[in-house]
């Protein structure tokens, strides 16, 4: 039942209000009366009413200055005002200020009947969104770790990019990270029958770093495969010397706990300091580069980067980098017609390059990781999918890439994992996406360049609300609609850049996007490259393709 108060100075007023009615038919009881404010806001505290029926005029205290602690003591009361014509502006004050609903005197039994209705009615609303949101706030909190960790997988791969998106998303999903180390353990198991149990051992492994390292500092584990995965090891503040020789003499004790407990072989390589989550993905390009250096060790030493700079051979890679990120893109949008003349100019550029060898099978390495993520996220709701076979694939590609003896020989490695992943998407794609967000995707395509296209635009075009088409829009291809519209534009201005001698305006306008400035950050945010730059690329590339 709800719980009614009545507050009156009139006794008449206050048995009027509760005998005229038959409160049990509404599914109301009348939990308490009170003649004072003082009196009232004692019984709030103490029965907690659903409803308020109260005089607007109160002897010694303002009834103002009533509701609003009735408010402040339940926020979701509602408070419905008894007030005389003279004092209608008084009353609408008191609506401003929280208060219900108001009935003037003198006032008919049908009125009150109504307006308590009106107020059941919109606690029953309210009640029904806290339940949600209280479900949703469990779920949450149920799915944390797991949400957790493929968050972070996706920033350390560097699936997610947006730096205001990183940052807002580790929000939600309560990740402290500041002064922190990234460590790769590598999980060697002696015994072929045990090898089905690495992620265990990797599992026991970072609850030995929990039990060593204690207070004062977070840990946070990222599953890469079953035999690999990554600590972070984040700080509240910064260590001074001491702590942190202190903290690395506790890894070797880690260390050596893990292998006599678990009897296997483990690697542990620890990249240099960082700071914030922003730096997670260039840390673990530091581990990943320092892993594959473990033969000049031995097996119980900790590989640190900062101590492997004498064997690393640096290169300007910013052209590798525009080339890797340029194939990248063009197998998250399965299209293959670009790939060949890529993968000729990757396998050129990388030969005229003084790149060492390991440099070379690290980039090959890390664009099979890549490109396998695009598949699994793609095909994560294929129920066909092998979840045995995924889970072992970065083993497979580190085993196939160290059989190549030329860069011919990892170039062909991976045009073959290109087409394999492309081929599926678009099979993936043709059998799942909604006919609706299909015909979106056309719509945008044919219709980029009109700066006027936005969510409400195709929204009203297709006689659905913007809501639903985004939220569609989003679970189907698993981007936000404006992304997808921004991402196609862009492409379309690469093709005028490589292809026509059009000012920057001039393709700025073409797209759809006629502020040139604006423009050419969104360019940069998508490419890297601001339109100059990317066209003097396209240049570099032809003239290198044709000399």
């Amino acid at each position: 039942m709800y719980k009614i108060l009545i507050v009156d100075d009139d006794m008449l007023i206050r048995k009027g209000i509760r005998n005229v009615i038959r409160w049990k038919d509404l599914n109301c009881e009348i939990c308490g009366e009170a003649s004072t404010a003082e009196e009232a806001l004692e019984l709030v505290k103490e029965l907690s009413p659903d409803i308020v029926i109260t005089d607007i005029k109160m002897p010694n205290m303002d009834g103002i200055e009533m509701i609003e602690e009735i408010k402040r003591i339940l926020p979701q009361c509602k408070i419905i005002i008894l007030t005389a014509y003279r004092e209608f502006e008084y009353a609408q004050k008191a609506i401003k200020l929280g208060a219900f609903d108001f009935l003037l005197k003198p006032t008919k039994v049908e009125d009150i009947i109504n307006v308590v209705q009106k107020a059941i009615a919109e606690i029953n609303k309210e009640r029904v969104v806290i339940e949600e949101l209280e479900k949703a706030n469990k779920l949450l909190q149920e799915k944390l770790p797991i949400l957790r960790e493929n968050f972070l997988f996706n920033v350390i791969f560097e699936m997610i990019t947006n730096e205001d998106e990183i940052v807002r998303m580790a929000q939600i999903y309560k990740i402290d990270i500041n002064n922190f180390v990234m460590i790769l353990a590598e999980c060697g198991i002696r015994e072929e029958s045990e090898k089905q149990n690495g992620h265990l051992y990797l599992l026991g492994v970072s609850n030995i770093l929990n039990d060593f390292i204690g207070e004062g500092c977070s840990v946070y584990t990222i599953y890469l495969n079953n035999f690999q995965a990554v600590y972070i090891v984040s700080f509240n503040q910064e260590l001074s010397k001491k702590e942190e020789t202190e903290f690395f003499e506790l890894l070797k004790q880690v260390k050596k706990a893990a292998i006599e407990c678990f009897s296997i072989d483990l690697t542990l390589v620890v990249s240099t300091w960082g700071y914030g989550i922003i730096e997670l993905s260039g840390k673990f390009k530091e581990c990943i580069d320092a892993i594959n250096y473990k033969f000049y060790f031995d097996n119980e030493d900790i590989i640190y980067y900062k101590d492997l700079s004498h064997l690393f051979v640096y290169v300007d890679d910013k052209k590798l980098k525009h080339l890797r990120s340029e194939i990248i893109s063009n197998v998250r949008y399965g299209n293959i017609s670009n790939i060949d003349t890529l993968l000729v100019e990757l396998e050129e550029t990388l030969k005229r390059s003084k790149a060492d060898k390991q440099y070379i099978i690290n980039l090959y390495y890390l664009m099979l990781i890549e490109i396998n993520m695009i598949k699994t996220q793609v095909l994560l709701s294929n129920s066909n999918q092998d979840n045995n076979e995924n889970d072992l694939q970065g083993i497979e590609f580190l085993s196939e890439i160290l059989k190549c003896k030329s860069i011919s020989d990892l170039n062909g490695v991976l045009k073959a994992s290109i087409q394999r992943t492309v081929e599926e998407i678009q099979r993936h794609n043709q059998s799942k996406m909604g006919s609706l967000v299909k015909k979106v995707i056309e719509y945008i395509k044919a219709n980029y360049f009109y700066s006027e296209i936005s969510l409400s635009e195709i929204s009203e075009k297709f006689f659905v609300s913007p809501s639903y088409l985004s939220r569609l829009f989003k679970k189907e291809t698993g981007k936000n609609l404006s992304d997808f519209i921004n991402e196609y534009r862009i492409e379309k201005a690469k093709e005028l850049l490589a292809t026509t001698d059009l000012k920057t305006y001039e393709i700025a306008d073409k797209v759809g996007i006629p502020d040139p400035h604006y423009f050419s950050r969104i360019f940069k945010r998508y490419t890297g490259y601001s339109p100059s730059e990317y066209k003097e690329a396209i240049k570099f590339r032809n003239a290198g393709l044709n000399g």
